[in-house]
């Protein structure tokens, strides 16, 4: 969406596919602590778990703090230029009007056979290991390593995405190479330029593989347990 700002055109994305994992990693780095604070100061629980009453009028503050932030950051607008100069109703038309197409889209995820991306077609390969499944059991390893090296780091949750990327989205053919795995590695760079489209299909495919693949695990535990027993 376009819209100008002291005579100046700008454009605020319409689509997942108008965002980079990079972009999503860097707002996470901007803003998330600050996002988070501010949620977790508006949002309690009592000892139950149980969600207290939210106060309207924070919860109103809270989102228009979250519509700013996302407003400068994907314009480039200083955000406090936006907090002084931009009327909230001009923030919040563009940025739910925008967002709430990204969400639908995010919620509606189709997993595909293959992605065209820079002119060339991608597969993501299933983490699963069987006869059939054409990962190897180092990638697996080396991809659980990635996890918890970034989880130990206290990162965000999309920091770890581009290494394994780097090892589950393919072109046809191509064979893992630890080389890929190196920050400063062209494979590597090249998957901060994913568009979330792929990224969050990505996220999903393995989420969803990794899930088949401890439910079998155990599934077999407890045959195994159970033939003990007998």
């Amino acid at each position: 969406m376009e819209f100008k700002y002291k005579n100046k055109a700008y454009q605020f994305p319409t689509a997942l596919s108008d965002i980079t994992l990079q972009q999503r990693i860097e707002f996470d780095k901007v803003h998330g602590a600050a996002i988070i604070e501010l949620q977790n100061q508006i949002y309690k629980t009592d000892d139950a778990g149980k969600s207290l009453p939210v106060d309207e009028v924070d919860e109103l503050f809270f989102n228009i703090s979250v519509a700013n932030k996302n407003f400068s950051f994907f314009t480039g607008i200083p955000l406090s230029e936006v907090e002084k100069n931009i009327p909230i109703e001009t923030v919040l038309n563009i940025y739910h009007s925008c967002f709430q197409v990204l969400y639908e889209q995010q919620e509606n995820i189709t997993l595909q056979e293959e992605y065209l991306w820079n002119d060339e077609f991608w597969k993501i390969e299933k983490p699963q290991l069987t006869y059939q499944s054409g990962i190897t059991f180092n990638e697996l390893i080396v991809s659980k390593q990635i996890v918890k090296q970034i989880h130990d780091l206290g990162a965000g949750q999309w920091e770890s995405m581009p290494y394994l990327a780097a090892i589950f989205l393919k072109r046809e053919n191509e064979v893992f190479d630890e080389n890929w795995l190196s920050p400063d590695s062209e494979r590597v760079k090249m998957m901060y330029e994913l568009p979330m489209d792929i990224a969050i299909s990505v996220g999903f495919f393995l989420a969803i593989s990794t899930s088949l693949f401890q439910k079998t695990s155990q599934s077999l535990e407890a045959e195994e347990v159970e033939k003990d027993q007998i």
